[in-house]
């Protein structure tokens, strides 16, 4: 706005005019006296020079308080009290001093009465208006002044000093209302400048007559080009005919008031979104014009465009969502639903569900045939929202099938969450609903799959395990008796391999459908494995013993597949639950063991868990985890037995025997844990460590005793070694390494794991001949070596089993048994010894017999290196006789 006019206004305060009446007042006076002075030539006394210089010292005061000190203490209420008094005393003093100056008091007393008034307050100035009244009264009194002179004059400094009072009243009004409307004027402006809001005044032809900063900041034209150039705004085509209508309504009706939204061009060219205010103040004469307040909302309609378009986006989403999605008030009143959720319960629209409850929709969706009542549907709905809505916490991934009779075949994944408000009150519910049947048949299925036998559709063994320890529970519950069979078809891989797989599975099949079939429908049976059966059953021994004999004499009945006939049979294992069975594995293992002991006893028969044997077989299993750590636990030592010349005593060599000292089962015969590493596969390493052992040892008394000659050491192999094929390899690295004499070395292999495969084993045996070892076929005469093969063999020595030597002074048939070997020894040219020498009486017989060597308890038990080295190195003979 312009301030111009205003800011050239400036009213007087009664202190202003008072400091220039008082100075002309004073200049006037001193005059005055000065002029009657000297025109009559008047001389004053003391009492009127004083005066006078009075005069003078206040002509002095008002130059000073008129140009230097203008709100100092020249214009103090009291200093004003004191100078009122000096001037009265000056002009009552000179008008008695002299006839000649009889006109002197009023005119001045009144001048005085109507300038002092003007800064005094209303009550002491009212007084010294008073007193300067009787002052001038009593003067002229005094001077003879007749009361037609003196009267008029006493009214006129009354009135006179009552207009100063009035005339310093009505300043201050002006001076204090021109004050707070420059006041007002500058908060306008202020406003004006930093609103974001347009104000713009303009006469009725909407030409601008004032316009804030703001304008510039939204359309880019300033107030100064708009009031100079009169811009006219240009509207956007679509918003102008609209805009234009609503301002003539404006302009042509009185008081009106109009609300637009339009588009108007930027100086730089871009349309800016204005929300307009009109109102019509033609009527107002300080005014006299239309006001508009606009405001900028281009970024407000570019939020709700947006907001518009995520809305039809969110609303699309929601419509979209295959899932059923509702929102309810804190009354139980449905607000927002997609349209999968008015579909599924038959409403046509959002406007049509809204503002129903649950209890409206169950009603709807009632049948005769529901299972529920809707009432009470209803209710156990109406709680879960509630309990949402009480404690805040989601209820989440709840599955169940559908409440009415068109939904029962349906299952349903619903999750319920709280709505809170900005506050963080709740406000709501939000419910989302899909439809899972499908994935619930899908999981129905896997489950099926995953507890059931593809091949057969039986139980699985999952679902074995789980139905076992229900069965368990329940069993000990009611004190019955459960007891399992474990089936095993005999030599089934056999069958695999010569007629396929395809026809194995076609067997399995028709042998699952002949042990239920013979089975009664109580009975639980299971596919354990490829061809284990499983069946459990409430059953007495006897009983389960009477089922067995019926499944193996079914299974047993000729099986015919694209003209294949085949005859399967079946072993069997029963255990019945007892209370050390604590878990379902323990079970199932003790039936397993009794499977097994049926196969050991000749197969396609049943045998009853025999804990004997099972504590057999845990002690055989723990000792073979046992052994698998002996070695690197250092729990394995070796002896050495002498091998004793028949001729003369003399020692000719050892067999190295393998010693285990377990921890847990004290020293273990060779006997006991042999048979368990060749089951393991341990025989291999231990078998390359023992050969180890051997060739070092021997190396070091080779080294040590160079005249005990070709005395030998003999280190049993098994087949498994030998058949190994790094085992040739690890040999000859063992001899390169030791630097032992080869020939003193003696394998042992028995004469059973020899014929195991004689073709492989004379090719192996060959290799290690040629290597300069020497070979000794163990056991003699305790297996069935063929003679066509056993002449084959590269083999040095035969070692008589000792079997045979004990019978040897007892048994004729053993004396023959071993004649008959010496001379076939004799005639492959082959060294004998025998085994378990324990009598002189076995000597006697051996030397007649021929037999070169003996090795046995009577000559000396297994030694320790030290004992050995002794014989060695003393040249030891053992007694004959």
């Amino acid at each position: 706005m312009k301030e111009t006019r205003l800011r050239a206004i400036n009213v007087f305060a009664g202190s202003d005019i008072f400091r220039t009446a008082s100075l002309l007042l004073y200049a006037t006076l001193v005059f005055h006296v000065v002029l009657l002075i000297y025109a009559k030539h008047l001389s004053l006394s003391q009492s009127g020079m004083l005066a006078a210089v009075l005069l003078t010292a206040l002509l002095s005061l008002a130059f000073i308080r008129y140009f230097w000190l203008r709100t100092a203490i020249l214009l103090d209420e009291k200093f004003l009290l004191c100078e009122v008094t000096v001037a009265t005393f000056a002009i009552a003093t000179l008008s008695t001093q002299n006839a000649a100056m009889p006109a002197l008091p009023m005119p001045w007393l009144i001048a005085i009465a109507g300038v002092f008034p003007l800064v005094l307050r209303n009550r002491i100035a009212m007084v010294v208006i008073a007193v300067l009244a009787f002052i001038g009264y009593r003067i002229n009194v005094h001077l003879g002044v007749t009361i037609g002179d003196w009267l008029p004059e006493l009214f006129a400094t009354i009135c006179i000093g009552w207009l100063a009072l009035v005339l310093a009243k009505t300043l201050d009004i002006n001076r204090a209302a021109l004050s707070q409307a420059r006041t007002n004027e500058r908060r306008f402006n202020a406003i004006a400048r930093v609103t974001r809001h347009i104000f713009i005044i303009t006469d009725a032809d909407y030409q601008i007559k004032f316009a804030n900063p703001a304008l510039q900041e939204v359309i880019g034209y300033d107030q100064e080009e708009i009031i100079r150039d009169g811009l006219q705004a240009v509207l956007h085509p679509d918003d102008e005919e609209e805009h234009k209508k609503k301002l003539r309504h404006l302009r042509d009706t009185p008081h009106s008031t109009i609300f637009s939204r339009h588009r108007t061009q930027h100086k730089d060219g871009h349309w800016v979104w204005l929300e307009t205010r009109g109102y019509n103040m033609l009527h107002d004469s300080a005014i006299n014009g239309l006001i508009f307040s606009l405001e900028d909302i281009t970024l407000r309609k570019d939020v709700e465009l947006k907001l518009q378009e995520e809305t039809a986006m969110l609303r699309a989403v929601l419509d979209l969502n295959p899932s059923m999605i509702y929102v309810k008030d804190r009354d139980g009143h449905f607000t927002i639903s997609n349209q999968v959720f008015q579909k599924h319960f038959g409403y046509a629209s959002e406007d049509e569900l809204r503002g129903k409850t649950v209890y409206d929709i169950c009603l709807k969706m009632a049948n005769a045939n529901d299972e529920f009542s809707p009432q009470q549907i209803a209710d156990d709905l109406q709680q879960q929202d509630l309990q949402v809505m009480q404690t805040g916490v989601p209820l989440q991934d709840m599955e169940m099938p559908g409440f009415w009779h068109s939904d029962m075949h349906l299952w349903f994944h619903t999750s319920k969450y709280p709505l809170r408000d900005a506050k963080g009150e709740i406000i709501g519910i939000l419910g989302v609903t899909r439809d899972i049947t499908k994935r619930k048949t899908t999981e129905t299925q896997i489950e099926y799959q995953a507890m059931h036998d593809m091949l057969t559709d039986l139980p699985n063994r999952r679902y074995l395990v789980n139905t076992l320890a229900a069965a368990m529970e329940v069993s000990r519950q009611r004190q019955s008796s459960l007891t399992m069979l474990f089936c095993d078809l005999d030599f089934f891989k056999s069958v695999n391999d010569t007629h396929g797989h395809d026809f194995g599975d076609q067997c399995l099949i028709e042998i699952s459908k002949r042990i239920m079939s013979v089975l009664p429908a109580t009975d639980f049976v299971a596919r354990f494995g490829g061809n284990e059966f499983v069946i459990l059953t409430n059953s007495s021994l006897a009983e389960a013993s009477v089922k067995a004999n019926a499944i193996t004499r079914a299974v047993s009945e000729q099986l015919i597949f694209d003209n294949i006939a085949v005859k399967i049979q079946t072993s069997i294992g029963i255990a019945q639950l007892s209370p050390d069975h604590v878990v379902p594995a323990d079970l199932i293992r003790d039936a397993d063991a009794a499977m097994y002991q049926a196969k050991e006893r000749g197969r396609n028969r049943a045998e009853i868990y025999d804990a004997a044997l099972q504590s057999k077989s845990a002690k055989h299993a723990r000792m073979d985890v046992a052994l698998r750590f002996a070695l690197e636990r250092n729990e394995l030592s070796v002896a050495y037995q002498p091998k004793v010349s028949l001729a003369d005593g003399s020692v000719k060599g050892f067999e190295l025997l393998l010693r285990w000292n377990s921890p847990e089962y004290g020293v273990i015969s060779p006997n006991e844990f042999i048979p368990i590493a060749e089951t393991s596969g341990m025989v291999v390493p231990i078998g390359m460590w023992a050969m180890e052992q051997a060739c070092k040892q021997l190396a070091t008394w080779q080294a040590s005793y160079p005249a005990m000659g070709d005395i030998t050491l003999a280190v049993n192999v098994s087949m498994r070694q030998l058949l190994h094929t790094s085992f040739f390899t690890q040999v000859r690295d063992i001899l390169n390494s030791s630097g032992v004499i080869p020939r003193t070395i003696e394998l042992e292999l028995t004469e059973t794991s020899a014929m195991a495969n004689p073709l492989q084993t004379i090719e192996n045996l060959s290799l290690l001949k040629k290597l300069g070892l020497r070979l000794a076929l163990d056991d003699f005469g305790t297996g069935y070596s063929s003679l066509a093969y056993l002449q084959k063999l590269p083999i040095d020595i035969l070692k008589i089993d000792k079997a045979f030597v004990h019978g040897l002074d007892t048994k004729q048939s053993d004396r023959e048994i071993i004649r008959l070997v010496m001379a076939l020894a004799q005639t492959l040219n082959l060294q004998t010894i025998a085994e378990g020498v324990e009598t002189p009486g076995h000597i006697r017989e051996l030397k007649k017999l021929g037999c070169n060597l003996g090795q046995g308890f009577l000559f000396s038990p297994p030694l320790s290196a030290e004992e050995a080295e002794t014989l060695i190195c003393s040249s030891h003979r053992f007694p004959l006789d």
